[in-house]
């Protein structure tokens, strides 16, 4: 079981993020708790307006667990209670939400740091080495196997220590089209086979990144969505001396800033990126239709259908409170109090007397009829403000989820554009090597032989053709 957590702020991007349905092909919202609203951008909402009454930066903490093989829901909340124990967070406002994305299910939880008692932040050091070992427990409690990392106990520690990819790098890649490993691969490769620091500078030019000094770090380099990346960690097996010994020739003081590379790869990257939307918009209609018409049919009609229903819902409670007020402005007892307080109403010196009965609802039905009127307005404007909540928060999510679609298409087509031009060069460089062969190529043993045997003929003739006397009289029988 692999289990990744970490605080953040952002409450709506993080409700956004979760309720994205095209990059998942299933989304189940299994558990709100805590919260007055019942979905994930409201209650993420609450949490947040708690947290501006103290000085927490990050109020959430969002976990992520992904089991190494499928449990059932039952195994997960006892996980999900184990983890929030062993955290500290027993009790908090939490969400707890299922995806299904390529044919596996994980889930993410959510919790709140904010304790309400104290209003303060609940501190969560450590925390993921208490990850770790909840993920120890939960895989020897379920029987599940250990991923590797995390062994039983320190000494045996047999596995190699994969690099986790964060959050930060999974968002990196998905605006750049590069996955944080194929990043690595490339510039590792152009790194061992360069013979110099210029080739070095040149090869990654040309692999679409550009090499730059750091603020905090020698060497930097910056990929085509402008995101910054240190040169020794791109690069596997080898160490930050051994990169700055390597570069020695080409200094940090003569590269460009950090800011400079990204102007640059901004403009590089301003056409490029057009053409590819261009191509990408005219490959994509289709698609962007189907998923148009697809969030028409499963959210927003769900919508526009709470929508009407609450109208009709709030009319018909409407008129019910107005027939029964009707109903009992007619009594006998409440026609004779009204007469009353309004002839004492006439006399200054009874009216701060009656003042106090007349705020009565139990007493002054007007004044009780008053304060349900209000009641039912602000519950039907709270209603509907949540009507309104779900339909803005469906527009983010319909935003991110074209957003998605327009970077996975963007993708394609510059994987494409790449795949076209390595075999428009492979054609290109076929044709320089067949044209070199031709022209430099040595005959081989059997074809000297032959035109050695030609040109022995040839010369054969020559020499016989030079002894026979030319003359009228050649070829005809005794002429001599």
């Amino acid at each position: 079981m692999i289990l990744k957590g970490n605080q953040r702020a952002g409450a709506a991007d993080l409700a956004t993020h979760l309720s994205n349905e095209y990059d998942n092909e299933r989304i189940e919202i299994a558990q709100v708790r805590g919260t007055v609203a019942d979905e994930l951008h409201g209650a993420f909402a609450e949490i947040e307006a708690v947290a501006s009454g103290t000085r927490c930066k990050e109020p959430l903490y969002s976990l992520a667990i992904n089991p190494v093989a499928p449990i059932s829901r039952e195994q997960y909340f006892v996980a999900i209670d184990h983890i929030e124990d062993k955290l500290g967070l027993s009790g908090q406002p939490r969400a707890v939400v299922f995806h299904v994305k390529s044919g596996r299910e994980h889930c993410h939880v959510v919790w709140s740091r904010i304790d309400l008692d104290t209003m303060k932040a609940i501190p969560l050091s450590h925390d993921r080495m208490r990850l770790r070992t909840c993920a120890r427990e939960l895989a020897h409690a379920y029987g599940l196997t250990l991923p590797a990392g995390l062994a039983e106990d320190r000494g045996d520690a047999r596995f190699e220590r994969n690099r986790d990819v964060t959050f930060a790098e999974k968002a990196m890649a998905e605006a750049s089209g590069i996955t944080p490993e194929q990043r690595r691969a490339d510039i590792t490769t152009l790194f061992r086979s360069s013979d110099s620091a210029e080739s070095f500078r040149a090869g990654l030019e040309r692999s679409g990144y550009v090499l730059a000094q750091g603020e905090r770090r020698a060497y930097v380099v910056v990929d085509r969505a402008g995101h910054v990346h240190a040169l020794a960690r791109q690069i596997d097996g080898v160490r930050t001396k051994d990169v700055k010994s390597r570069l020695a020739d080409l200094p940090a003081e003569r590269l460009p800033t950090v800011e400079q590379a990204k102007t640059q790869q901004r403009a590089r990257q301003s056409a490029v990126d057009e053409r590819l939307r261009e191509k990408a918009r005219a490959r994509g209609a289709k698609s962007a239709a189907d998923l148009k018409a697809k969030q028409e049919a499963r959210r927003r009609r769900t919508i526009d259908g709470r929508r009407q229903a609450l109208e009709v819902t709030h009319r018909a409670e409407r008129l019910s409170l107005s027939a029964a007020h009707k109903a009992e402005e007619g009594h006998l007892f409440n026609v004779i109090a009204g007469k009353v307080f309004a002839l004492f109403e006439r006399v200054p010196a009874l009216r701060s007397v009656i003042a106090h009965l007349r705020s009565n609802p139990a007493i002054d039905a007007a004044e009780r009829h008053r304060q349900e009127d209000e009641a039912l307005d602000r519950r039907h404007e709270r209603e509907s403000k949540a009507i309104d909540r779900r339909a803005a928060a469906l527009d983010k999510i319909e935003a991110r989820e074209r957003r998605g679609l327009i970077r996975d298409l963007v993708k394609q087509t510059r994987v494409d554009d790449i795949q076209r031009q390595a075999k428009t060069e492979q054609r290109e460089r076929e044709a320089r090597e067949t044209a070199h062969d031709i022209t430099t190529a040595k005959p081989s043993h059997e074809q000297r032989g032959a035109a050695d045997e030609r040109r022995a003929r040839m010369q054969e003739r020559l020499t016989q053709a030079r002894q026979k006397p030319a003359g009228p009289h050649r070829g005809r029988p005794g002429w001599e």
